[in-house]
């Protein structure tokens, strides 16, 4: 689980499986000012729901990078 979800200062892992579903919602969200359930994980990987309000969320951040990031180490 390398992908993130970022929003605010609060970062949710993503499972692999279900990257291109996220985005898709993310983007839904962000794009038309709705509201999605997202299927994520805390950062000590439990699995939660989160809620995205797109229409009071301003940014988000989708760390989709493959593979260790340059200062680290694989």
């Amino acid at each position: 689980m390398t992908k993130k979800l970022i929003i605010g200062d609060q970062e949710w892992g993503i499972a692999d499986a279900d990257a291109e579903g996220v985005v898709r919602l993310v983007r839904e969200a962000m794009l038309n000012g709705t509201s999605v359930e997202l299927s994520l994980y805390d950062p000590d990987g439990h699995s939660v729901i989160v809620f995205l309000n797109g229409a009071a969320t301003s940014a988000v951040v989708l760390d989709l990078t493959k593979g260790p990031r340059p200062s680290q180490m694989s």
